[in-house]
């Protein structure tokens, strides 16, 4: 990682690691983040797989890399599937991109990859997923992610950048960061000889003045001396020229107008072009600080050959460079050019020529395979275009939230509400309904207080009752994240009572899994504790699973159905009906995406064929879960699979060896729930090493790690092992249970 402030020379260092990178024989490929990809969830990443596949489908790609029938296959295709749900979509989106990345270091010789991604301040959320996902998986294969962004800018914890810094820290051996400063006063003649490009005899005086103007900041003094070897608009003089291949000074020091900063010694040299070229830029900056050729000239009267030419000469004096894409693009030599062309732009100009891009753009998606509805309804909302931006927008927002970027859909939903006024809204759309689309996308993107927020106002009395029946459920959902669950259950029935008013099946049947799941954990949680308060929340839990899924017929296929099913499946389980608990889900699978991997389905269903006999089987549905949080680096989801992958070889273990290799897979596990702090995963983890412990004998270390797991340390032994056991029970473990409860006879016996 490179950081520094503006001008400090991030770019031109990471420019010099390309090119010796390239020299190397690595494949480099380049991308940057900036503000108009707003809403273009994941586009660093998608540039970055566009450029390794080179024009391929990325589903060929991998093909290629892994096999026709391979699980990355699957993952590539549930990446742009419709009916996976957005995690799911989401995680297939990050495991693909690194799927790509390393899958030619399967074949021998393959060539060692570097990526550059500049402008890491503007990085969106699923991109950092996916950057997190490559650096968890970099042990397999030669690859530098090279990164660069203003330290200024990132200095708030939760800034994308920050978790996959932390990532690379914990992974021994793969971080540095490099700190750029600019030049101190030692050097900062070996960078003036650098920038003009030859030996120099200049007056200490110049270069003294030069560097306190400048402090050493590599750009400023580009900008400076480019400003200095150009004729004076005045006098027309120049102070710095080149002499028998040496550069001289000739010149008043003390008659030197230098401007006060950066951005002022660009806009000096910026004022030197012609008018019709200063124009061009401006167009370019408006588009952004990467344009394509095709996008640029769709905005110019000039001809191809007028357009070209002026390009060359900006790439003849640094304001540009070409990239090396199939898109003919170009971007600016450094952000800080583009962003004094942009400043200087009037408000009114400045929305003209939004307004203009977004016609452009619109010409031009038809050939694009990128999502440009959010690129075309920002710059017809930055035109002031709102009305014509909203439709845009507001797709754009939902394709966001159903590929599972949930922070750039709540942007883009704020959005769509701001452009709202005076829209007709068409079919089931309100501004209520969009609202609640919002609240939606704050609560998958962890932004719970926004969502508070919005929902104190959807909940009051003065909004429609359809509105008010889902807002409440989703409510209930940011009190028991709170962990307020006594108020999530009064406004789950309050959305219970509204929904059966309204006769309105889908909120109905929501809330009912809501206050099926809640009951079902808390009746769960102190089945060994408290039985009276568990009995009465085992039976409200089994009342509105088989109300949930009585409905499940009339729901169209998708999340919400299949969680009717799941809900259902669990509950056949723990009564014993393994057949019918099997069947189910298997349905509950199949209605969202049988190639989705998730561990909230294949996990239950693998401990249901394992009750009814079928080891092996249930043993390949863990080790999808296992390939499958691998490839998208979910350390959470990697961790449930090993536990579940313990207690499977924990039951079926019979000898020394076996428990082993069982023992080292749950103390895997039990590292993997510690490193991110799932407490319900080291819980459930601590009992199978205490069962573990129990099945070879070893009842003191059993006793420890029960104790650990329930915090229960005034109970004597044998209490504490049947609150072990009841809590197994409840879970539809009883051969687990079946074991300590032998256990605590034997104890019996021998005291």
């Amino acid at each position: 990682m490179l950081s520094g402030t503006s001008g400090a020379g991030k770019s031109a260092l990471a420019e010099a690691v390309l090119m010796a990178a390239e020299q190397l024989g690595y494949i480099c490929v380049r991308t940057a983040c900036e503000p108009f990809h707003e809403g273009m969830s994941y586009f660093p990443v998608r540039e970055l797989v566009r450029q390794m596949a080179d024009g391929r489908p990325v589903g060929d790609v991998v093909a290629g890399q892994f096999g026709a029938g391979s699980p990355e296959v699957e993952m590539a295709a549930v990446s742009e599937s419709i009916s996976a749900d957005p995690s799911s979509r989401r995680e297939a989106i990050v495991a693909t991109f690194t799927n790509v990345i390393m899958g030619d270091y399967r074949k021998a010789g393959s060539s060692p990859k570097l990526l550059f991604i500049d402008d890491l301040e503007h990085l969106d959320v699923g991109s950092a997923d996916a950057l997190i996902c490559l650096v968890s998986r970099l042990s397999e294969g030669p690859v530098v992610i090279l990164g660069a962004f203003r330290s200024d800018r990132v200095a708030e914890p939760a800034h994308p950048v920050r978790p996959v810094i932390a990532s690379a820290r914990r992974m021994e051996g793969i971080y540095q960061k490099h700190e750029i400063r600019g030049f101190d006063s030692t050097g900062f003649g070996a960078l003036v000889e650098s920038l003009l490009g030859g030996p120099t005899n200049l007056p200490e005086a110049v270069t003294k003045k030069l560097y306190e103007e400048t402090e050493g900041n590599p750009l400023f003094t580009r900008e400076l001396i480019r400003m200095l070897c150009s004729p004076d608009p005045r006098s027309g003089r120049v102070s710095l020229s080149q002499t028998n291949d040496v550069w001289l000074f000739d010149g008043d020091i003390g008659s030197w107008d230098i401007p006060d900063s950066v951005e002022e010694v660009i806009a000096s040299r910026l004022n030197l072009l012609a008018v019709d070229e200063r124009h061009e830029l401006e167009l370019a900056a408006v588009v952004g600080r990467r344009f394509a050729f095709a996008v640029l000239h769709g905005l110019m009267e000039a001809g191809e050959d007028e357009l070209l030419q002026d390009l060359e000469k900006f790439l003849d004096v640094d304001l540009i460079r070409e990239l090396q894409t199939s898109d003919e693009s170009f971007e600016f030599s450094h952000g800080k050019i583009r962003d004094v062309l942009y400043s200087q732009l009037s408000g009114l100009r400045r929305r003209r020529l939004h307004a203009q891009v977004a016609e452009v753009i619109s010409n031009l998606r038809a050939s694009s395979n990128e999502d440009w509805d959010a690129l075309i309804g920002e710059h017809l909302y930055l035109a002031a275009k709102h009305a014509d931006a909203f439709p845009y927008l507001l797709r754009a927002a939902r394709n966001a939230q159903a590929t599972g970027a949930s922070s750039e859909a709540a942007a883009l939903f704020g959005k769509v509400l701001e452009s709202s006024d005076g829209v007709v809204f068409g079919g089931d759309d309100s501004r209520a309904s969009i609202q609640l689309e919002l609240v939606n996308a704050c609560l998958s993107a962890s932004e719970v207080a926004d969502a508070g927020r919005l929902l104190s106002q959807l909940t009051g009395a003065e909004n429609p009752a359809s509105i008010r029946a889902v807002a409440l459920g989703l409510l209930g959902d940011v009190l028991l994240f709170e962990g307020e669950v006594d108020q999530a259950l009064e406004a789950y029935e309050e959305s219970r009572r509204l929904a059966e008013a309204l006769d309105d099946t889908e909120a109905l049947c929501q809330v009912l899994c809501d206050l099926a799941e809640l009951h079902g954990r808390q009746y769960e949680r102190q089945a060994g504790i408290s039985p009276t308060s568990a009995e009465n929340h085992r039976i409200q839990y089994v009342a509105h699973v088989d109300k949930a899924f009585a409905m499940h017929g009339n729901l169209a296929p998708g999340p919400l159905r299949a969680r009717a099913l799941r809900n259902k499946a669990k509950l056949s389980r723990v009564s014993g009906d393994l057949s019918v608990a099997e069947s189910l889900y298997r349905q509950a699978i199949d209605t969202v995406d049988s190639r989705v991997a998730s561990h909230r389905f294949l996990i239950p269903y693998a401990k249901t064929l394992r009750r009814a006999g079928k080891a092996d089987e249930a043993l390949g549905h863990i080790e999808r879960v296992i390939s499958w949080s691998t490839q998208v680096g979910s350390a959470r989801s990697q961790a449930i699979g090993w536990q579940y992958k313990a207690t499977f070889l924990m039951t079926l273990a019979k000898d020394d060896e076996a428990f082993s290799e069982a023992n080292a897979t749950a103390e895997r596990a039990l590292r993997g729930h510690q490193s991110i702090g799932y407490v319900q995963g080291i819980r459930e983890t601590e009992i199978v090493l205490g069962e573990i412990a129990l099945r070879t004998g070893d009842l003191e270390c059993a006793l420890e790690w029960f104790t650990s797991a329930t915090d229960a340390r005034d109970l004597v032994r044998n209490e504490l092992m049947e609150v072990i056991a009841i809590e197994l029970d409840a879970n539809g473990e009883e051969d687990r249970a079946a074991l300590i409860r032998d256990a605590i006879k034997a104890e019996a016996v021998t005291a």
